[in-house]
């Protein structure tokens, strides 16, 4: 066969092809559609499956755990800055496994910031840390990807004493029929904890006790106290970063303690007696006596047995010419009473009668 009849039977085969790929084409439109769909079911699936192929998947205000602030303490030094604050809203991004990507979080990433990789005081710089997982892979980029925060030296200061203050007042008159001593609180000695600048202003810690939330009853009175810092100028002494302790546990209350007692009063001048008379030409211009009445604080059996108190009453004028002071020694009704005063001053003002 010529090369030109070769040239003119492949056109025909050429022509023939193409009228069949066309017929193909316009007359078999479901048949290709189906076929289409299937590969990009299988293209899909293929990809899928391979974890070498990744989507970036971006997660905004992530939470960022802090580690290793107990390592930090026990190396001498703390945080002052607000890092809570700056890690607040973080934005990440991470190439995450194509069959992953709907189910991937940022859990999975462990997103922290470690203070023990700080060793001075001062501003520090700190990465935001993160770890791969062989699941959803691992992190391309956070914002910010540092946090600058401000360090200072850790301090503790032992035996601060605890005071009990009674403040507000008395319900109902309380005061005047029942007795309450100075409370006593435990633990008597705390330790405080945190910056050195700020540890060193504290000199006392204080509880309060309100006589109005006391339930007045016979016996002994146990209640919990918030806990306060206070300077030696009186001013109290707050900040987040201080921890109060006892034997190593954080507290912030003490227990507040005290006997409380029925109590009655007497009129000490009503029961003062004279005997004797003053020195010829002169007379007694006044009788004082301090305190003019006593409360007797007891068990309210004891209470009830007392129409009067036990005390020295006499007062001997004989021969008196000038003013004299007299001591007067008050009893107690019962060895556990407690008296508002155990000794009475009385004065006698003694002038010359003109």
């Amino acid at each position: 066969m010529s090369k030109s009849s070769f040239s003119a039977r492949s056109k025909e085969i050429g022509k023939q092809l193409l009228k069949a790929g066309k017929h193909v084409l316009f007359h078999n439109g479901w048949v290709k559609l189906l076929a289409v769909l299937i590969s990009l079911t299988l293209w899909a699936g293929l990809i899928s499956q391979d974890n070498t192929l990744t989507r970036d998947k971006t997660w905004q205000n992530v939470s960022v755990s802090i580690s290793g602030a107990d390592t930090l303490k026990r190396n001498g030094f703390i945080v002052t800055s607000d890092l809570e604050e700056m890690l607040s809203n973080v934005t990440v991004s991470a190439a995450v496994p194509q069959k992953q990507y709907d189910a991937a979080e940022t859990s999975a990433y462990n997103l922290r910031v470690d203070l023990t990789r700080i060793n001075g005081t001062g501003e520090q710089e700190l990465r935001i840390l993160s770890t791969a997982s062989s699941t959803y892979g691992k992190v391309v980029s956070t914002v910010p990807s540092t946090v600058t925060v401000q360090v200072e030296e850790y301090f503790v200061r032992q035996r601060i004493p605890v005071q009990v203050d009674v403040t507000g007042d008395y319900k109902n008159g309380w005061y005047g029929d029942w007795y309450m001593p100075s409370p006593s609180v435990d633990p008597v000695l705390v330790a405080v904890n945190g910056p050195r600048d700020i540890v060193n202003t504290i000199s006392r810690a204080k509880a309060t006790l309100n006589p109005e939330n006391i339930e007045w009853a016979e016996g002994t009175m146990q209640t919990t106290s918030e806990i306060r810092l206070y300077n030696r100028s009186g001013e109290e002494v707050s900040s987040p970063l201080i921890n109060i302790t006892t034997e190593s546990v954080i507290i912030d209350t003490v227990l507040v303690e005290c006997s409380i007692l029925p109590a009655k009063s007497f009129n000490i001048r009503n029961l003062i007696e004279t005997q004797g008379m003053v020195k010829d030409g002169y007379r007694v211009s006044s009788v004082k006596v301090s305190p003019e009445t006593i409360r007797v604080a007891a068990r309210n059996e004891v209470l009830e047995q007392m129409d009067d108190i036990a005390m020295d009453r006499n007062i001997n004028l004989q021969d008196l010419s000038e003013t004299t002071v007299f001591q007067l020694k008050v009893q107690k009704p019962s060895e556990d009473a407690v008296l508002s005063n155990e000794t009475v001053t009385v004065t006698v003002e003694v002038e010359p009668d003109l």
